[in-house]
């Protein structure tokens, strides 16, 4: 098994490396520029001075037709006095090291015995400023300034405490990032810690709870969502258990009739008549009905419901279930259909489409009194054709309403299921959501309902 890596040793360590790396780079940046910039200064204020020796030398040159006597010209002569003693000194005029060449081009008076007698040709421009000396348009001679210690103890103490400073500055820039690096951590590591132990409470088989997370940003989306998921989750337990308990009921009360009557025809209590066989036989279709509505929403919701479509007139699909639902009985309300002008067909599957009506007009039926009506409009509205019934029963409470399409849903008394199984309006919102249609429904009290469903035009 490979050895964990916590992610907060991944993070410290990734911000660290980027704060050494980045304060590494600008401070060499700025030693670099800074002594470049300063060398660049030294340069241009020698070759100026350089101009200023290149026209007095040349000076020199003319007024003594040769270079003898120019050592007195670099070196000038200073009287230093220590107490009461004097004495008598030379200075060199020119900062840095410097040669002079005659006009054969061999050095003649240097700063280096080294260099005395070598060609003026060694030195090149980088590592030097060289300036011809010219009288009456002919080369006399060539001045040579080196570029090697240039810089006088000052400037270079100037330039020891500026990489100093920003030494300094790198080390306190090191020392912030590191703890703001440090804050950004916590607070990134403290709500996933929340939601990793939270996730192992729900791992663990315990009930979900909420986590708080008090940030505006990304992670605080991430606790809003992740509460959410936890809100489903809850929901979705207790729809599960509340739908194993109603299938078990749903299956207990046929299975139970069933029972009861074959144990009464076993002690002889009820004869094998046909009436009791009937009844034995009513209480499978009803089990059959209840297994294959199961077996349906379970494929509906796992999305492997099977359309066969087809150019269909839903006008006239509606008038045939409205006749046969109405010819059930003697005792049934009037079912009016009343169909608009322009009532496009649609593309589906008539078979879904008639089971989607029948369950409507079924569910109207089984809670609207003989003396009521039953009205089925069909219209059409844009691009879709809508399809309403409505009936006269004692209507739905509010809370009910959001909850009318789940499975085994109990609500109102005045509207709890009678000899169905409970499925019938999940089913039919499946199948009108699978023909890209949707369904609502719309009620209040004493006034009866609206089922509305709207389906795409073909």
């Amino acid at each position: 098994m490979k050895r964990r890596i916590p992610l907060s040793l991944k993070l410290g360590l990734s911000f660290a490396f980027v704060i050494l790396v980045s304060i590494g780079l600008v401070y060499f940046m700025t030693t670099r520029s800074l002594s470049a910039r300063f060398t660049e200064y030294r340069r241009d204020y020698l070759a100026f001075w350089g101009s200023v020796y290149q026209e007095d030398l040349a000076d020199f040159y003319r007024e003594h037709s040769s270079w003898v006597g120019v050592y007195d010209y670099f070196f000038a002569t200073v009287d230093i006095t220590v107490g009461e003693e004097s004495y008598t000194g030379r200075t060199l005029l020119v900062q840095g090291h410097f040669s002079l060449a005659n006009e054969d081009g061999t050095i003649i008076l240097s700063t280096k015995m080294e260099n005395m007698g070598k060609p003026v040709s060694t030195y090149s421009e980088s590592e030097a400023y060289v300036g011809p000396i010219v009288v009456d348009s002919v080369r006399v001679g060539t001045l040579v300034i080196s570029y090697e210690g240039i810089m006088s103890e000052d400037e270079n103490d100037f330039l020891a405490s500026a990489t100093k400073s920003a030494l300094l500055g790198g080390g306190v820039a090191i020392a912030l990032g590191i703890a703001l690096s440090m804050f950004l951590i916590m607070q990134i590591l403290s709500p996933l810690r929340k939601l990793s132990r939270v996730t192992e409470e729900i791992a663990a088989g315990e009930a979900p709870k909420p986590v708080t997370i008090h940030s505006r940003d990304e992670l605080g989306e991430l606790g809003h969502s992740f509460n959410h998921m936890v809100d489903s989750l809850q929901r979705s337990e207790e729809a599960r258990q509340t739908m194993t308990a109603d299938i078990a009921h749903e299956l207990r009360t046929p299975v139970t009739i069933i029972q009861g009557v074959l144990e009464a025809l076993l002690d002889r209590v009820y004869d094998a008549s046909d009436e009791t066989i009937a009844t034995l036989y009513e209480e499978t279709l009803h089990l059959g009905r209840l297994i294959d509505d199961l077996r349906e929403l379970a494929m509906a919701e796992a999305g492997e419901l099977h359309l066969e479509k087809e150019p269909l007139d839903i006008a006239g699909l509606a008038r045939q279930v409205a006749e046969i639902a109405g010819s059930t009985s003697d005792e049934t309300p009037d079912i009016q259909v009343d169909v608009y002008d322009g009532v496009p067909e649609i593309e589906g599957d008539p078979k879904r489409l008639r089971q989607v009506l029948a369950n409507l007009l079924s569910n109207a039926l089984r809670y609207t009194p003989p003396e009521g009506d039953i009205c089925v409009t069909i219209r059409p509205v844009g691009s879709e054709v809508e399809i309403e019934v409505s009936d006269t029963g004692p209507g739905i409470a509010e809370e009910d309403l959001p909850h009318l399409f789940e499975r085994f849903y109990r609500g109102d008394r005045a509207r709890n299921r009678v000899g169905g199984s409970g499925l019938g309006l999940a089913i039919v919102r499946q199948w009108v959501e699978a023909h890209g249609g949707r369904i609502w429904v719309s009620s209040r009290p004493g006034e009866g309902a609206r089922f509305v469903v709207r389906l795409p035009a073909a």
